[in-house]
């Protein structure tokens, strides 16, 4: 049995290794022939408005958003996150608000949800926004696996509900691509952590992870029936056809398998042609790409330079003492390759399946916090949770996915999600939406709809209320509990 698994883990590597190799020389060969990635430079234009941007939004001494300012949150360990919020702490006399905390994914920051932070609606409103370790302003981690990273984002929230919960008040957690990982994982091992989970352009893990098993033991039978019955055409289509999303997956995967290489050649794929890779995504962070052209819509310098400033975070001018605040020396290290290095090692260092082996400070946290909302919670569980799947989500959570998301095989995603969910939850799909929900306009209106819809603060009485989606044309309801 070990030489078994030895020798699949072996196969697994050679594989990760080759296709990871073939995807980085077709992309360096493509963006070098089309694009001239080569010889790609900044202009003077976008040098400037680049330092523009992250003056207006990373300076320490003005608001990076009308209405928010700066704050660091100091774990345990002595890492320093950075984030944002439009409420002081020690205000006197405010009545309580509902808190919502947003939590970003790759390759991004606390500035992916500006535009929902802004929003009007919103304003009555505790809106917290996060940058991750090793993103933004945030320290890094010595390693990116489960324990660091989600007992820091769990003492993160903690903390926050801490600071800004009032008794009776509720908390709604947004998040989006590698946030939402990090909030399905949560939401799974740590669900009493929010009232409401919503989660953007993500997945949860072991739903994806059954699905893709079940679609090769699927195939594998039919396959195996048909090497019995060669002349059964209908067999091998069959069994072809049920291996389809899985093949479409690792093709969407491309770039993962290119993070995955060894070092040096992840890093070429993160900085090469000038960040080519990082400018795609923030042309296609504009909305899906129109199938019919054969490039994407070209940014402008200010647009280029906006995008650059979100993703890379602080520039050196911006790294000096303000007010007694400062970001940490890891945020300097990252800037001579606006973070991607740092970035990256999130696809590396297990986040995504190994196992989270909560601390007894954790855990205790936990406990009191559950012990506060399972009465409010009693009327919100659908499926019994000693017969849920492993990993299946144990709070009330809205999963949102762009109809056109490039990142994802949708069948993969949502095949079985209903027994992931318990009562309250939904799952909807935004027409014409692709992956960057929170900037695309339709992905926005309807992702800010959702967030005041969640941030009602609904009795245990009107859990039933009425979700916002049923009146939404470009939505496509596919659960709802």
């Amino acid at each position: 049995m070990m030489a078994k698994m030895t020798l699949a883990s072996l196969a697994w590597d050679a594989f990760k290794l080759a296709f990871g190799l073939i995807s980085l020389a077709s992309v360096w060969a493509r963006a070098v022939m089309k694009n001239g990635a080569l010889w790609a430079r900044d202009s003077e234009e976008e040098k400037k408005e680049l330092a523009s941007a992250q003056q207006r939004f990373w300076s320490l001494d003005r608001e990076p958003l009308p209405g928010f300012r700066h704050v660091f949150f100091k774990t345990k360990d002595g890492t320093s996150l950075h984030y944002i919020v439009n409420e002081r702490a020690e205000a006197s006399g405010a009545a309580p608000k509902n808190v919502a905390i947003f939590i970003h994914g790759f390759p991004d920051s606390f500035l992916l949800w500006r535009h929902i932070l802004q929003s009007p609606e919103l304003r009555n409103h505790v809106l917290i926004a996060v940058d991750l370790p090793g993103y933004g302003g945030s320290d890094g981690l010595p390693v990116y696996g489960p324990y660091e990273m989600l007992e820091t984002l769990t003492e993160f929230i903690i903390g926050v509900r801490e600071l800004f919960l009032h008794e009776d008040k509720e908390v709604v957690v947004v998040t989006h691509d590698w946030g939402a990982v990090i909030g399905a994982r949560l939401a799974a091992e740590a669900g009493m952590l929010a009232d409401h989970w919503i989660i953007t352009s993500g997945i949860i893990p072991s739903l994806q992870a059954s699905n893709i098993q079940n679609r090769i033991m699927l195939a594998k039978q039919m396959l195996h029936t048909w090497t019995r019955s060669p002349f059964n055409i209908g067999l091998l289509k069959n069994g072809l056809r049920a291996l389809s999303p899985v093949a479409g997956q690792f093709r969407r995967s491309f770039y993962i398998f290119c993070f995955l290489l060894p070092l040096p050649f992840s890093k070429i794929f993160a900085t090469f042609g000038n960040y080519w890779f990082l400018r795609v995504l923030h042309q296609l962070g504009k909305g899906p790409r129109n199938m019919s052209q054969k490039t994407l819509t070209a940014l402008n310098a200010v647009e280029t330079a906006e995008s650059m400033a979100i993703s890379t975070g602080p520039g050196i001018a911006q790294l000096g003492s303000s007010g007694g605040m400062q970001y940490g020396p890891s945020v300097r290290r990252r800037v001579n390759d606006r973070g991607m290095s740092e970035k990256i090692r999130i696809y590396r260092e297990g986040l995504f399946f190994s196992k989270w082996e909560k601390s007894l400070e954790i855990t205790a946290a936990l406990f009191n916090i559950s012990s506060d909302v399972t009465p409010r919670r009693a009327s919100t569980s659908g499926t019994l949770l000693n017969m849920a799947p492993k990993g299946a989500l144990k709070a009330p959570t809205t999963i949102m996915l762009g109809e056109h998301d490039l990142a994802f095989d949708l069948r993969l995603v949502l095949d079985n999600s209903r027994d992931y969910l318990v009562k309250g939850s939904q799952v909807v799909i935004i027409k014409g939406a692709g992956h960057w929900l929170p900037l695309e306009e339709t992905g926005r209106r309807v992702l800010g709809e959702t967030v005041q819809w969640a941030l009602r603060g609904r009795s245990s009485d009107s859990k039933n209320e009425a979700t916002p989606f049923t009146a939404m044309s470009d939505v496509r309801m596919i659960e709802s509990l």
